[in-house]
């Protein structure tokens, strides 16, 4: 007899990676990560990992947070139809959704599973936070969110409410210091905005031509809209999180060029417009440490 029993056979294996996927599918996670990390939660396990460098650590117990346990959530999502303005005549500048949804939510159900294993291990928050998103090998486009995080704890503990835990997209320095303010994050905001630009007539000529250095106002037009969306939806949420103010991780774009049609007659570029941040309330509570005094004269007589 094996000294941990038997293995599970292949028909019980094969159940509970089907049960995997239905949880998977509904937005979960797999049974065995939640079984882990209720171990944790219940103080029975005593290996800890976690993605803090040796200075975040020491400052999270500094800042009174106890890291408990390292925490993922990922996500891939298959690239579906696209609508690329062909059906639009002419020059036109307009938001391209079909694009940018693969994106957005992948990134929404890969922080929404950070969450729920945050929830699982009974954290408080979680910082240290890193992030990939890629789109994977192929000529698909499919696209893959992978955030690690760190979950923790208030040392001394405070009860939990309905905010628990506290997501946000911010390294574990950055966490502690907007604590030192008096500010703590509510929640994560994040957007993706796609705008096409279709580039027809006059204007695609000149692109075409050896004229020299020239600007494309139509191209500089579309990053500007597409900046504006993305900042429209971020908004929306850090008001809807109850939030004062937004601090941004990342703001970045792309412009690429998506085709052409009528022998070049029209191209058709996408410009994307990515803004990933977190939403704080300032004024939570007293600053850490508290604000200095007033001033104090000092004297060294020497000896």
């Amino acid at each position: 007899m094996s000294l941990f029993g038997d293995p599970p056979g292949d028909d019980v294996v094969g159940q509970r990676a089907e049960a995997d996927r239905e949880r998977i599918a509904r937005g979960g996670i797999p049974l065995g990560a939640e079984q882990r990390l209720k171990r944790v939660a219940a103080g029975g396990s005593s290996v800890f990992s976690s993605d803090l460098s040796a200075k975040e650590y020491a400052l999270a117990h500094a800042a009174g947070l106890t890291p408990v346990a390292q925490i993922m959530g990922s996500s891939v999502v298959q690239n579906g139809w696209q609508d690329y303005l062909w059906s639009r005549q002419g020059s036109a500048i307009a938001p391209v959704p079909s694009f940018a949804e693969r994106w957005n939510l992948s990134r929404q159900r890969g922080f929404a599973r950070l969450r729920q294993e945050a929830e699982f291990a009974g954290a408080d928050a979680v910082i240290g936070i890193e992030m990939t998103a890629r789109t994977l090998p192929g000529d698909r486009g499919d696209v893959e969110f992978v955030v690690f995080g760190t979950a923790v704890r208030e040392n001394p503990p405070r009860a939990r409410d309905a905010s628990s835990p506290r997501m946000c997209a911010l390294s574990g320095q950055d966490f502690v210091t907007l604590r030192h303010i008096g500010a703590e994050p509510v929640g994560v905001i994040g957007h993706i905005a796609v705008v096409g630009a279709a580039v027809s007539g006059w204007s695609n000529q000149r692109m075409g031509s050896w004229w020299g250095n020239q600007e494309i106002p139509m191209l500089s037009e579309a990053v500007y809209a597409a900046r504006r969306l993305a900042m429209d939806e971020v908004r929306r949420q850090a008001i809807a999180a109850g939030a004062t103010e937004m601090v941004m991780s990342d703001v970045s774009h792309r412009v690429q060029r998506a085709g052409e049609q009528g022998a070049a007659d029209r191209q058709v570029f996408l410009v994307s417009m990515s803004v990933l941040g977190t939403a704080i309330v300032r004024g939570a509570h007293d600053p850490r440490p508290a604000p200095l005094g007033p001033p104090m004269m000092a004297i060294n007589i020497g000896a």
